[in-house]
């Protein structure tokens, strides 16, 4: 019986043996556990900062600082256009053009083109008619160059080979037959 109380001690010390773990003050676990914490830590760093940078990059400005930018650029254009008296000019008062019953009158103001019609050349192809006009101002530091064309299509019922030219005042009129016979 002594024997088994022998074996049985024995056996009771191995599992104590067993039952204590030198996994904690192991180095392999020691750096491998330090490894892990270390990668944790800076993948949680790095994305932090990758955050805060993309949200920095994609986010867009807030809306009232488009429109304020917007804003003066239309201030900083209409200051230069002024400056420079671009646009300041309205071509479309140029030409007029009116329909009757028996022709078609185009009155052109020859004001922009120093009131002189050689300034102003009319041709016509098949049933186009081309109005063409070109002034030149000079000063002493620069040149002012007034160009246009406006091109206008016909039926076949209006006769542009009988067109007829006058100037009236600083307009010069055109009057440009239609035959009655084929009208529309």
């Amino acid at each position: 019986m002594e024997e088994n109380q022998q074996n049985t001690e024995e056996v009771k010390n191995t599992n104590e043996e067993h039952k204590i773990c030198n996994c904690p003050t192991h180095p392999f676990w020691k750096w491998l556990f330090a490894g892990i914490l270390i990668f944790l830590g800076s993948f949680c760093a790095s994305y932090v900062l990758l955050d805060w940078h993309t949200k920095a990059m994609f986010l867009a400005p807030k809306h009232y600082d488009f429109y304020r930018t917007m804003q003066d650029d239309v201030k900083m254009a209409n200051k230069i256009m002024k400056t420079e008296k671009i646009f300041t000019q309205n071509n479309s008062n140029i030409i007029h053009m009116e329909q009757t019953k028996d022709n078609y009158k185009i009155k052109i103001d020859l004001k922009p083109f120093d009131n002189n019609e050689e300034n102003i050349q009319i041709s016509t192809n098949e049933h186009i008619l081309t109005i063409s006009g070109r002034s030149v101002k000079k000063t002493k530091h620069n040149e002012h160059i007034t160009r246009f064309q406006q091109s206008y299509m016909f039926s076949d019922n209006v006769k542009l080979d009988e067109m007829e030219k006058e100037v009236i005042g600083s307009d010069l009129l055109i009057k440009i037959p239609i035959e009655k016979g084929n009208e529309d």
